[in-house]
């Protein structure tokens, strides 16, 4: 069985890390049987290849960091249950959008309201703890954590918008995605693949936390989105309980 080390679990997500519950996802529409392992997210520069999570061991021993990476590990090993038979075309298509999703929507729509904004924050603390509040020695080591992310932010660019710029441009994010989407039952059509992953794990982690943000609702405005979730939860959740 696979091992996936990964932060808690919050609210409907398995994980409160967009990248591990995209993995977590894709496994499950791929019939991957797997094991959440908690990891310390203190130690991960010592303790992980990139510094993040998630990571991977294999069935077979083999350690695989980075969830892209992750995916077409599993891709190449499992004979593209999810992929195969993707026209090239198709798969230009699933590149953009997973470069949309992992570099640009998880900044907007992620770091800037949970990481940036106080209320959000205090809402947050508690989950990061497993739903208790920290004694002040851990809340300086999250304060730290926050500091840390928040520069990584500033240096990806999109930190040095102010909120309404970066929730504009999650909002032109969401009106591609719906677009995309259209009626089709998944993302890139009849058939599930792997990108189908990733939007149901944005998407997740966007209209279904406990936090107050324009992305979150703009989200909700998009009914071919909130349906595309409600299905998608219920094919993966069907997939997951048979290959666990």
């Amino acid at each position: 069985m696979v091992k996936m080390f990964c932060y808690g679990p919050g609210w409907s997500v398995p994980c409160i890390s967009p990248y591990v519950t995209k993995v977590a996802y894709y496994m499950d529409l791929a019939g991957i049987k797997y094991q959440l392992v908690g990891a310390n997210p203190f130690k991960l520069k010592t303790d992980t290849p990139h510094g993040k999570l998630p990571v991977i061991e294999d069935d077979d021993g083999t350690t695989v960091a980075d969830s892209t990476n992750i995916i077409q590990h599993f891709e190449n090993t499992r004979g593209n249950p999810l992929d195969a038979g993707a026209t090239e075309r198709e798969r230009a298509q699933m590149m953009a959008f997973n470069r949309l999703l992992d570099e640009h929507f998880y900044w907007c729509a992620v770091i800037q309201p949970r990481w940036r904004e106080q209320s959000n924050w205090e809402i947050y603390v508690p989950i990061i703890c497993g739903g208790s509040m920290p004694d002040p020695a851990l809340r300086n080591e999250l304060e730290a954590f926050r500091r840390m992310v928040l520069s990584e932010f500033d240096g990806q660019g999109m930190g040095r918008l102010d909120a309404p710029k970066v929730y504009a441009r999650a909002r032109q994010d969401i009106d591609a995605l719906a677009g995309q989407l259209g009626d089709r039952p998944f993302f890139m059509g009849d058939t599930p693949r792997s990108i189908d992953a990733n939007v149901l794990s944005l998407l997740k982690h966007t209209l279904e936390t406990p936090f107050c943000f324009d992305t979150k609702d703009y989200v909700a405005s998009k009914p071919n989105l909130v349906s595309y979730v409600q299905r998608l939860t219920d094919f993966v959740w069907g997939k997951g309980k048979k290959a666990a």
